[in-house]
């Protein structure tokens, strides 16, 4: 049925439904409607109830590797005083920011459609025309009836704007903060396991600070030193616990410790400057008051951005992790709009037998053309697993510790 949209589907298990005017009327469990017509729930909660159910035991099984990539859906909302924005949600900040009538003919100047906001889009066309622009200075908007500022100018407002908008505060409720309930969960297997590894492409520090309200310890590839500084080693690096009474020569892990790779680089981030106020070559400090900010900014040229550093190094890292054996690759709130990242899943999916990547997305029975591609390969592979979910929600039913490792279980000690 073309009407019939997917919630769930993981090889032979599907959860999908017929909807009219976003009410769910049908719904249908492995391809049938459900058999027990006595139960008299909602068909949106036995929907609902059912597909996670299925991903539940999915994540029952203990998975050597665990790897997450997290896109902008996964802070969509979060913050404290204001949340993170989708990137539709960005372009009409940046029109009501500049103003309508003057965001109109900028678009109008560099030829990027408004019928189908796209923030990398224009931004990329701006650039371009700063670049190849005959006229003098080559970044000179005509001075019309809107009073055009140079296309610098815009630039930088926009890109201000991005900065401003990932500037986000952790929620002081922690029960509205899902970071925060995922890395209890997540971070809770046994230590002598690899260690999660968080990729995210968002800049925010929403993952630090959840860090810190639960106390886990994050490996983000810069040194424990005043300045902290890059470097990709730093991620070969563990912590172990040495007890002085301990009576076997072995390391103790440390528990609650994560990697963290912010593939497009961080809102602390800066490359270090000289006494002249001059860059440093290769030398990249974490700052929390950084004035400008290492970031891979949605446009074209980030992909030629990803080849240096400290952003070769994160991408490496990501091929070399999805290149493991019996591993899992959590994708939450990633659209797969990024070429050298989906060039990377793809990899693992064609040459590496052990990888199994999980898709977390609401609405991704959608108009999203990879999704639909990802949709139907995951009809025929048993490697795929598509779940249409929030973050939020996600993290409210995704199992607990128990579902990752049963302790070992003993009898009572009887000392009579």
């Amino acid at each position: 049925m073309n009407d019939r949209k997917y919630l769930f589907i993981h090889s032979a298990r599907r959860v999908s439904v017929v909807k009219k005017e976003e009410q769910i009327e049908e719904v249908f469990i492995n391809e049938a409607k459900p058999i027990n017509a006595g139960d008299l729930r909602p068909p949106e909660e036995i929907a609902h109830d059912q597909k996670r159910l299925y991903y539940k035991e999915f994540f029952k099984k203990q998975f050597k590797n665990f790897l997450v990539l997290s896109g902008a859906g996964s802070s969509i909302g979060i913050g404290e005083g204001k949340g993170g924005m989708s990137m539709w949600n960005l372009w009409k900040h940046a029109e009501e920011t500049i103003g309508k009538e003057n965001f109109d003919a900028l678009c109008k100047y560099v030829d990027c459609a408004t019928d189908k906001p796209n923030l990398e889009s224009l931004l990329s066309l701006i650039e371009g025309h700063i670049k190849f622009s005959p006229k003098k200075n080559g970044n000179e908007a005509p001075k019309d009836k809107n009073n055009l500022p140079n296309l610098e100018e815009y630039k930088e407002t926009i890109l201000g704007i991005i900065r401003d908008r990932c500037s986000l505060a952790a929620p002081r409720d922690e029960t509205k903060f899902p970071h925060v309930q995922f890395l209890r969960k997540i971070t809770q297997r046994k230590a002598t396991l690899p260690r999660i590894k968080i990729f995210t492409l968002n800049y925010d520090l929403l993952f630090e600070q959840a860090a810190n309200i639960i106390g886990a310890v994050v490996l983000d590839g810069f040194s424990f030193t005043t300045p902290r500084i890059f470097s990709g080693r730093y991620f070969d690096y563990d912590i172990v616990q040495r007890e002085k009474s301990r009576l076997k020569d072995e390391d103790n892990f440390i528990s609650r410790l994560f990697h963290l790779y912010k593939l497009h680089g961080s809102l602390n981030w800066e490359k270090e400057k000289d006494a002249n106020g001059n860059g440093v070559d290769g030398k990249i400090v974490m700052n929390i008051n950084a004035a400008e900010p290492l970031m891979v900014y949605p446009r074209e040229s980030k992909y030629e951005n990803s080849y240096e550093q400290p952003f070769f190094e994160m991408v490496a890292r990501f091929q070399q992790n999805l290149r493991l054996d019996d591993s899992v690759l959590v994708c939450i709130g990633y659209s797969f709009g990024d070429k050298h990242i989906n060039a990377v899943i793809t990899e693992a999916l064609n040459q590496n037998p052990g990888f199994q990547l999980v898709i977390v997305n609401p609405g991704f029975d959608g108009d999203n053309e990879k999704f639909q591609m990802l949709l139907k390969e995951a009809k025929g592979s048993e490697r795929i697993l598509m779940v249409d979910e929030t973050f939020v929600d996600f993290t409210h039913y995704f199992p607990e510790i128990q579902t990752y490792y049963q302790e070992p279980e003993t009898q009572p000690v009887n000392l009579s």
